[in-house]
């Protein structure tokens, strides 16, 4: 079926309706195909709808062409403001967009007292498809400016996921002030590029990452298979350009060159476990001023080893036959030892250029849940570090500091129990309320005295949802997670409660993890029972980040 329509307003309005078939519907300006997107197009009343930027064609006519029915091109509107879409609640302290699907984060970078951030995004509708790049930018974390998204998919592919860099060098001659940005077009992935192959490609902005144009010249082409998520820094030591990429199975390669468009294979590593969405940073432990390289996937895992710009030697295991794969996340697996996918975890983490020694990070958590009117948000910053465990080497993670400016009001309460009777059960109301994100800050170690047979535990109920500590085993249930809790004097667990989900940072942050929030909310109580337990909790009501456009 073929249409025009008039585009008398700023806004073409694409009627969703999740559920109903398949469509493609491509966009027609002047005879010239410009847009094409994978929407479920019901016959009844659409559910969303979702918006395409059509300011360019003011006073024109755009043709929409595909498979739809005649009762579905009714609902397509022009408007002069975007679409208001019901959702049943928003995150309080998590980003996520104003409408659609959210994936992988993309061109992290700190530019000018502002950082970028980029990620997938179909804005057609609540699951994966149609690739976009989005953008939001903040200067602090507590508040975030969205715009229009800036890659969109052509004939050579959907936008899948890269990253971006300062061209300090002014190596494509738009100045050093110009941001380059390397993606992979994914051909094949589309019904418009089904004649293509998966490629790397380059972006340029001029306007501090706020419009982004596309260079003509392939960056990468085609090498094999699914090659893709490139990963760019600048290597001061060796005066080069150092990409990652992701190529197949558990194979990553490396590049370098001198002028970000001709680009030499320099090593090929394969790493059991580990595939996609790589990230390539260096780490130096505080405690001894230790330098470690560190190569990440998108599950979390990462190996350690030492970079001098044209090879990395990563750690060897306990064995000395293969190589040492450490891993971040508590995530859950099946019976194979494979990652269960249908529960809420991180996933696609990646880093932040342009901070300086801070290492900040941010991962996908893949929260769908039912009556949003987005899936898929982003975790909180997170700040990296190396250190010096029993087990040798290993990465923290701990929430950014600029988070401590969400607290709006702090409780404390000290787990302590009589002399006497220190493993008799004691509870504690934390906190009662609606409408508010929370941060608990739990500090414990096990108070039996020597000889008592009774239980050392924490029972934490917020919203509904269960954290059971249980520190005569040594173990942390979260949900469906069961962490294991290294031997230690004293215990540290931090842990901030938003409409969606719970982000959990265990021991000094050396396990992560994320479960869902069970009650769907944030109205209720927070409470504790514990037993044979001696320490303090901290518990901060959080302001909402602020979203503007």
């Amino acid at each position: 079926m073929k249409k025009t329509i008039s585009i008398t307003g700023r806004y073409l309005w694409i009627p969703i309706t999740p559920g109903a078939k398949d469509s493609i519907v491509s966009f027609y300006f002047k005879g010239e195909k410009m847009q094409e997107m994978c929407i479920e197009t019901g016959e009844e009343e659409p559910r969303f709808y979702a918006w395409f930027d059509a300011a360019a064609y003011q006073g024109s006519a755009l043709t929409l062409e595909g498979d739809y029915g005649e009762r579905w091109f009714d609902y397509v509107a022009v408007r002069d403001e975007k679409p208001c879409n019901p959702g049943k609640s928003r995150p309080l302290i998590h980003y996520a967009p104003a409408f659609g699907w959210l994936n992988d984060p993309n061109g992290l970078i700190y530019h000018n007292g502002v950082y970028h951030i980029y990620h997938q995004h179909n804005p057609y509708g609540v699951r994966w498809e149609n690739m976009h790049w989005a953008h939001t930018s903040t200067p602090d974390f507590l508040s975030y400016t969205q715009t229009e998204d800036v890659l969109f998919p052509e004939e050579e592919g959907p936008v899948f996921s890269g990253t971006a860099i300062m061209d300090q060098n002014n190596c494509l001659g738009f100045g050093t002030d110009a941001i380059a940005y390397f993606y992979t077009s994914a051909g094949g992935r589309s019904h418009w590029s089904k004649d293509h192959w998966f490629t790397q490609k380059m972006a340029v902005s001029t306007d501090h990452g706020k419009t982004l144009k596309r260079r003509e010249k392939f960056v990468l082409p085609h090498i094999k298979e699914e090659n893709r998520d490139p990963k760019v820094f600048y290597h001061r030591e060796s005066s080069s350009y150092i990409m990652v990429l992701y190529i197949s199975d558990d194979t990553f390669y490396f590049f370098r060159s001198k002028d970000l468009y001709e680009w030499e294979k320099i090593q090929e590593i394969t790493v059991p476990g580990m595939w996609e969405c790589p990230d390539f940073f260096p780490l130096v432990c505080e405690e001894d001023g230790i330098k470690k390289w560190v190569l990440w996937s998108a599950d979390g895992y990462y190996c350690l080893g030492e970079f001098d710009g044209q090879c990395f030697q990563a750690e060897k295991n306990k064995e000395g036959k293969g190589l040492a794969r450490y891993q971040l996340y508590d995530i859950m697996k099946d019976s194979r030892n494979k990652v269960d996918r249908n529960f809420v975890r991180p996933y696609a983490a990646q880093t932040f250029q342009e901070t300086g020694d801070r290492i900040l990070q941010l991962n996908w958590i893949t929260s769908i849940k039912k009556d949003r009117n987005y899936a898929g948000i982003l975790s909180l910053p997170g700040e990296l570090s190396l250190t010096a465990s029993s087990q040798g080497y290993r990465i923290c993670i701990n929430p950014a500091k600029e988070l401590e400016k969400l607290r709006r009001e702090t409780f404390e309460t000290v787990l302590e129990t009589g002399e006497d009777q220190v493993s008799d059960p004691c509870s504690v109301s934390l906190y009662s309320g609606e409408g508010q994100a929370l941060e608990m800050e739990l500090v414990f170690r096990d108070g039996r005295k020597p000889g008592d047979t009774g239980e050392s535990y924490i029972k934490l109920s917020v919203f509904e949802t269960l954290f059971f500590v249980d520190l005569s085993n040594r173990v942390l249930t979260a949900g469906p997670h069961r962490i294991w809790l290294p031997e230690q004097k004293e215990y540290h667990l931090r842990l901030y409660a938003d409409m969606d989900v719970f982000e959990l940072f265990v021991c000094k942050g050396l396990t992560y993890a994320v479960t869902d929030n069970d009650s769907d909310g944030v109205s209720g109580s927070a409470e504790i029972e514990y037993s044979g337990i001696r320490g303090s909790v901290q518990l901060h009501v959080l302001r909402k980040i602020r979203i503007s456009e």
